[in-house]
């Protein structure tokens, strides 16, 4: 038997190296394992004293670094070390909970030296904690503690496994009382966790409870996007809705997930995306079971419905064509307004449904300022009552969205 000859090893690694080499002096991993020794380790992020904090990024080959936070609405040019290491420090920042990511020769990167990390729909982003002065109502303190319970379920209308994470607050398992609820929405870049992985909310309300400022609720925080966009996911997607017999339309479809406010790359079935798939999902799928499940009051003047973002604009959306089913309706930064809504008919008829309408944004939101402002001022031309805060310098991110619920939350379920 003829033995097929084989490449040389010299020449076979000399290949393999080749070809390894750009990717190995673009971004080498920290070297030493940090705590496991053997090496010098890139530290990242490295928070002083004085509330200082030190980014580095190891990349010996890469061209340019930059820095993206939420605690700068600047994009940051790093600096290049002789060691090959880029690193940028900031002024002091005030005490409270950031992301950041880096932008690597165009390319997003969450901190590989940073194991402190959250996903979404959109990129991941590192998290460095500054704790200090002011930021107690949002720290984990030593007070009772709720409950975070997460439910799967399938949407039998476009075919999809989707979560909800719920918080029960604290005393819920030895109760026998039941408890308002409310719905709180997220954005367009994020997901179902993302209220309590960079939200806080659950340690918000937590600390708010031991204050006596709050009314005991739950909590419940769906994924409101019509399917993920994540590209791991679509052969389960698509296996599930071929099971089910769902067709989904074409990848890229119009009113697919990027219509929808998600990260695009998802087939999603025709018609079951946007605003009125996600009212259906809440009014066919999470309310009952929510309310099948947990012991809740089913009444409208014990049901809220919040959210941030897209999510804003789809609580106002949904809420105001529902004054049947919510007393209470926030959107925090709402990008777009609301169209067309029954709630315009009558502003009578609307101060007797709702309870609160809360409306609310940072000004140097760039995304949602001026819708926010121009749908306050349409309320009130149209003698609709409602709470309207514009917050200083704040931009579009979680930094002002926490404040807003913690701000909305005592308001809520009052007699």
């Amino acid at each position: 038997m003829k033995i097929p000859r084989l490449p040389r090893p010299a020449a076979v690694l000399t290949l393999a190296l080749s070809l390894l080499a750009p990717a190995v002096l673009c971004a080498q991993p920290p070297r030493g394992g940090g705590a496991r020794g053997g090496g010098a380790t890139t530290r990242s992020p490295e928070v002083a004293a004085d509330f200082r904090v030190t980014f580095r990024f190891n990349a010996p080959g890469a061209q340019g670094v930059n820095l993206l936070s939420d605690f700068s609405a600047a994009t940051i040019p790093m600096t290049k070390g002789d060691n090959g290491v880029w690193s940028f420090t900031t002024e002091a920042l005030k005490p409270g909970y950031y992301s950041y990511w880096f932008s690597v020769d165009g390319s997003l990167t969450p901190d590989p030296a940073n194991t402190h990390v959250r996903p979404a729909s959109g990129v991941y982003k590192s998290m460095v904690d500054v704790p200090g002065p002011g930021t107690e109502w949002m720290d984990f303190r030593d007070v009772p503690h709720g409950t975070l319970h997460e439910h799967e379920y399938l949407n039998k209308e476009n075919g999809t496994q989707r979560r909800v994470v719920i918080y029960t607050p604290p005393g819920y398992e030895r109760s026998t009382s039941s408890y308002p609820v409310l719905y709180l929405l997220h954005g367009r870049d994020d997901y179902e966790r993302g209220w309590t992985q960079t939200g806080r909310a659950h340690l918000i309300m937590d600390n708010l409870l031991a204050e006596g400022k709050a009314v005991p609720a739950i909590i419940v925080m769906p994924f409101i996007h019509d399917t993920t966009g994540a590209s791991g996911r679509q052969p389960s997607i698509r296996a599930l809705q071929s099971s089910l017999g769902i067709a989904p339309a074409g990848r890229g479809a119009p009113g697919g997930a990027r219509g929808a406010g998600g990260q695009g790359g998802g087939a999603a079935p025709a018609g079951a995306t946007g605003a009125s798939y996600l009212e259906r999902d809440i009014n066919a799928n999470i309310i009952p079971l929510v309310e099948s499940t947990y012991r809740v009051k089913t009444d409208k003047a014990n049901r809220a419905l919040f959210g941030y973002s897209m999510g804003g604009s789809s609580a106002l959306s949904i809420g105001l064509a529902h004054p049947e089913l919510y007393a209470y309706v926030g959107g925090f930064s709402f990008p777009f307004g609301v169209q067309n809504s029954p709630a315009f008919a009558s502003a009578e008829k609307t101060n007797k449904d709702f309870k609160l309408i809360w409306l609310s944004s940072g000004t140097d939101d760039n995304q949602g300022w001026q819708s926010s402002l121009n749908f306050h001022n349409q309320l009130t031309n149209l003698g609709i009552k409602h709470e309207w805060t514009a917050s200083e310098g704040y931009h579009h991110d979680y930094q002002i969205w926490r404040i807003y619920l913690h701000d909305a939350l005592p308001k809520l379920f009052r007699d």
